[in-house]
């Protein structure tokens, strides 16, 4: 699944949803692009739940594949 996380500035914003995620699902594969402010994550999770979390990371992201 993808999201656009508009919000997302830096690598230290980068760090906190990747954190977030593997907080919830430790075996979660999580790809991101700063530059592109694309994060791809392959988790058990539905996309609903990692948008939660990236969310309560203090993000707004947009799911931009399933």
């Amino acid at each position: 699944m993808e999201f656009n996380v508009a919000d997302m500035a830096c690598g230290g914003c980068a760090s906190a949803i990747s954190r977030a995620i593997a907080n919830m699902d430790p075996t979660a594969k999580v790809q991101i692009d700063v530059a592109t402010k694309t994060v791809k994550v392959e988790s058990s999770m539905k996309q609903e739940q990692i948008g939660s979390v990236i969310k309560a990371a203090g993000f707004h992201p947009v799911a931009t594949a399933p």
